[in-house]
């Protein structure tokens, strides 16, 4: 298992460095990456009846609409609150085996652990520098958790939608499957590809919805 997510790895880093390999490339790879999807899922276990019909059950069709598909166990995101080591290592592999189960097709989707692919933290640290402090503050979710907690909420929360998009504008995705309770970080997405965008020139698609 162990080597096999080393080759997963590999094989994301390469899949990245050629989206990014310069203005020489974009042609080619215009055409090729004009669709693309990702999604990622927190390694919670065995999946619920709730994660089947809310996004596994989508995941499994989008193989079939598209060319390009990319799905990630993100576990880094689950570090937003405390886990235990052992058994969030078992909870990455679980999730993996049912995910397979479910219809997660190796041939039609790429299926990978986030921490595994370091681009993901070393995009966010770039994101995270274009910014502003009170965008964060202003999101629903953040809002809605920190409430019971009298504003004591964990930076990894605050920044949480940040890796969000890290994790989307890295392989350049042009479609994602979202809940609505996740519209707002879809649009942060958004306008950090556009900013990014306007910066230091046209270098991320913008992202669509796909509302599930």
């Amino acid at each position: 298992m162990a080597l096999r997510s080393t080759r997963k790895a590999r094989g994301c880093w390469s899949f990245i460095r050629a989206l990014h390999k310069g203005h020489e490339a974009a042609p080619a790879l215009q055409e090729d990456s004009m669709k693309r999807v990702f999604s990622g899922i927190q390694p919670t276990g065995i999946p619920h009846l709730g994660n089947y019909l809310g996004a596994i059950e989508s995941w499994v069709r989008l193989q079939d609409e598209y060319r390009s598909v990319l799905y990630s166990i993100v576990d880094l995101h689950s570090l937003t609150v405390p886990q235990d080591p052992t058994i969030l290592r078992q909870s990455i592999l679980d999730m993996t085996a049912a995910l397979l189960a479910c219809g997660i097709n190796p041939e039609k989707s790429i299926l990978f652990q986030q921490s595994q692919v370091s681009e993901h933290t070393q995009l966010s640290w770039i994101l995270s520098c274009m910014v502003r402090l009170p965008r964060l503050q202003h999101l629903h979710q953040w809002k809605a958790k920190t409430a019971k907690q009298k504003h004591d909420g964990m930076v990894g929360l605050l920044t949480y939608p940040v890796l969000q998009a890290a994790d989307i504008l890295l392989y350049k995705s042009t479609h994602v499957p979202v809940g609505e309770d996740q519209v707002q970080h879809m649009e942060l997405a958004q306008d950090l590809a556009q900013g990014f965008n306007k910066k230091y020139g046209e270098f991320f698609p913008v992202p669509k919805s796909i509302l599930i």
